[in-house]
Order: structure tokens, then C-alpha cells, then sequence
């Protein structure tokens, strides 16, 4: 399939983006969890404008992407591990 445009809200601001039909439900969850975390940040923090909740937002979401990833990299392990260790029973 073909890219199509939509449109998305984030922090008041209008972007236009070209997205994969397969893409779109994730790309409009991903600009409201943006509007959520800032609507949090907004009603618990001072700031100056909308680029200090957004810099913030960035950061929790880019901290949450790295927890994941460090989970999902030592459960390949471990999974890997009990595969090895299936496969040394299986062949004995």
C-alpha cells in the first residue's frame, strides 16, 4: 500500500504527515499520548512555553523507549539461554 497523508495535533500545532495506512492508528496514538503527557506536565510544572513541555515529553517517552529495550534485549537472553539449554537436554 501507498502512503496517504493525514493530519495530526500536537500541542496546538497542525503536521501534516505521510503515513502507511498499517501506520496510521499508531502514528494518531502516539500524538495523543504527546497532548496527554503534556496536559500532565502543563497542570504539575511551570514553564515558559509549549517547547519546555514538549522537551519533556520527549524525555519521559525517550526514557520509556530505553526501559524497553533493555528488557526486551535481557529476555532475548534469557530466552536464548533456556533455548540452548532445551535444546543440550533434547540432543542428550
Amino acid at each position: 500500500m501507498g502512503k496517504f497523508a493525514i493530519n495530526i495535533n500536537i500541542a496546538g500545532r497542525n503536521y501534516r504527515l505521510k503515513v502507511e495506512a498499517t501506520e496510521e492508528e499508531d502514528v494518531r496514538a502516539a500524538a495523543t499520548s504527546i497532548n496527554d503527557k503534556i496536559s500532565e506536565f502543563s497542570g504539575n510544572y511551570a514553564f515558559k512555553d509549549k517547547q519546555d513541555l514538549l522537551a519533556m515529553s520527549n524525555i519521559m517517552f525517550a526514557s520509556e523507549l530505553i526501559k524497553i529495550k533493555k528488557t526486551t534485549e535481557s529476555n532475548a537472553v534469557v530466552a536464548v539461554d533456556k533455548l540452548l539449554k532445551i535444546d543440550e537436554i533434547l540432543s542428550n
